[in-house]
């Protein structure tokens, strides 16, 4: 009854921000077809909505999909022709944030949930348990209302009976949309926790021994599996770098994918989007070709799978065909990585033998894909030498602290620091080498939650979010701190740096990320 309570309570009332994005294809034809093939189906009969008494059947020839608007009730002697019209509806979704609703409809004894797609143009809204009601609506090429309403209940005989809407040049106007913030799911918070268990129980604090990885929550793969996918990506870069590596993991995926279950597929689509963000350099037409065959047998292998599996496999595709484009990637990635930058004060002093790049996003402790870092990556042949630092001019005179997250590549004397520099010779604080797994502030993350729940205590969402982060094994981020930095002057710079002539150590790793850097006056000067 304790832990039931404490996670009741977490989920009602604790939330965490997540950005909006979302994508829909507002190329309507595909959905016209599907509602063709659903209204002319030999087991669906139609009949008017506005006339109560039975027997006032539709003719189905006077129903225009592509240019009228329509209304009408339909049954159907089974499920086949509704569930295929369901799934290519929601086939359209690329991602989608939660928002609450509200209805002048009748309520439903489950909450509305509603998804706006790409923050004005669309939105979806369903109930009870991702079924029931659908509702889409977008804006035409002349700006005009336009979309679907469709609703149904379940009867005893296994079929359906419900109502379906095209609407054009209006809104129904079923629902009120407010913006809400993601939720910790019941699944994420009773991995946590048993994530926590199995460090806590283990002398070298990784999740190795979990019987079950959720990605994203959801869906329950073994975790033998998942690490067997990582793992075969780490091989690939161990051999190939750039666009080979990246063609090489590709087709290695693909070949998975042949014999993956519907449930494996989530840790391939997962990987495979995963290495299609972190792949930095820009594709050619003919590259994009080379890899297309794979991307390809994998989104036709997860046509079978649940939908919200596909969308992995279908956003890693949008990632790499939009490095095609030169001139969009670039100016995306260049205005967020500089406008970073500005925000956080940092400089970039020195970048050698370095991938062309200086900050990324997809591995942030949180597990949020968008939250961008510090990050360097050596190129196929160069000892990469990057220093990155903040410069402070106005501080009070006094002790200091600083804290920061970073995460380096292979183990043992990497040569990566965090530094503080006043006077001379800097102060440096190694950053430990842990790979994409674990790491201190994962770790600790992992133990919180388990002590939250062996106490009965409110888990923290924040706990649950990292101990969540890559799968529930973490991204190998350290907490790095530098005590007693004496400020005499008010001048003090600090940042992350592999660069030998700055350091004196060698730089034995082959990347290094950095953030959250953060310094706090302790005491007055001795």
């Amino acid at each position: 009854m304790k832990r039931l309570t404490q996670l009741s309570i977490l989920l009602l009332g604790l939330c965490f921000a997540m950005p909006l994005y979302a994508e829909w294809n507002t190329d309507i034809k595909e959905l016209e077809k599907a509602l063709e093939s659903f209204i002319n189906n030999r087991n669906v009969s139609l009949s008017n909505p506005y006339l109560i008494e039975q027997g006032q059947p539709i003719d189905k020839k006077s129903i225009n999909v592509k240019e009228t608007d329509w209304v009408t009730n339909f049954t159907c002697t089974d499920d086949e022709p509704l569930t295929s019209l369901w799934k290519e509806l929601m086939a359209h979704i690329k991602n989608a944030s939660f928002f609450h609703c509200s209805s002048e409809m009748p309520q439903k004894s489950e909450p509305w949930k509603g998804l706006r797609l790409d923050g004005r143009d669309g939105i979806i809204v369903l109930s009870g348990r991702d079924k029931n009601v659908y509702v889409l609506t977008f804006k035409d090429k002349d700006g005009n209302d336009n979309g679907f309403f469709l609703s149904w209940n379940d009867l005893p005989d296994g079929g359906k009976k419900g109502t379906l809407d095209r609407f054009i040049g209006r809104n129904p106007e079923l629902v009120t949309l407010a913006m809400e913030e993601s939720r910790v799911t019941m699944d994420s918070v009773r991995t946590a926790i048993k994530i926590g268990e199995t460090v806590k129980n283990s002398q070298k604090g990784t999740a190795a021994d979990i019987d079950t990885t959720y990605i994203d929550g959801k869906w329950a793969v073994s975790t033998e599996y998942h690490l067997k996918v990582l793992r075969e990506m780490d091989h690939v870069s161990d051999h190939y770098d750039d666009f080979p590596g990246l063609n090489n993991k590709v087709n290695k995926l693909a070949e998975l994918s042949r014999k993956a279950t519907s449930e494996q597929l989530a840790s391939i689509g997962f990987a495979l989007k995963r290495e299609a963000s972190r792949y930095e350099r820009l594709l050619t037409p003919e590259e994009f070709s080379l890899i297309w065959k794979g991307l390809f047998a994998m989104q036709t292998k997860a046509k079978k799978a649940d939908a919200e599996i596909q969308i992995y496999f279908r956003a890693a595709e949008i990632i790499l065909r939009g490095k095609v484009n030169e001139s969009i990637y670039l100016g995306f990635t260049d205005t967020r990585r500089h406008k970073f930058l500005q925000e956080t004060g940092f400089t970039i002093t020195k970048h050698k033998n370095g991938r062309p790049y200086f900050a990324v996003w997809g591995k942030h402790y949180t597990g949020n894909p968008d939250l961008i870092y510090l990050d360097a990556c050596a190129d196929e042949d160069g000892v990469l030498q990057y220093h990155a630092q903040h410069v402070e001019t106005n501080l009070m005179p006094g002790v200091y602290r600083l804290t920061a997250a970073g995460r380096t590549s292979y183990s043992g004397n990497t040569g990566a620091f965090i530094f503080a520099q006043t006077d001379g010779k800097p102060m440096l604080e190694e950053i430990p080498a842990c790979d994409d797994r674990g790491g201190s502030i994962w770790r600790e993350a992992a133990l919180r939650v388990k002590e939250a729940d062996d106490k009965g205590t409110q888990i923290s969402p924040n706990d649950v979010r990292i101990a969540m982060a890559n799968g529930g094994m973490g991204y190998g981020w350290n907490k790095i701190v530098i005590d007693n930095i004496i400020v005499r002057d008010g001048k003090l710079t600090y940042g992350v740096s592999c660069d030998e002539d700055f350091t004196g150590r060698p730089f034995t790793g082959h990347w290094l990320s950095a953030v959250d850097f953060v310094l706090e006056r302790t005491g007055e000067l001795p």
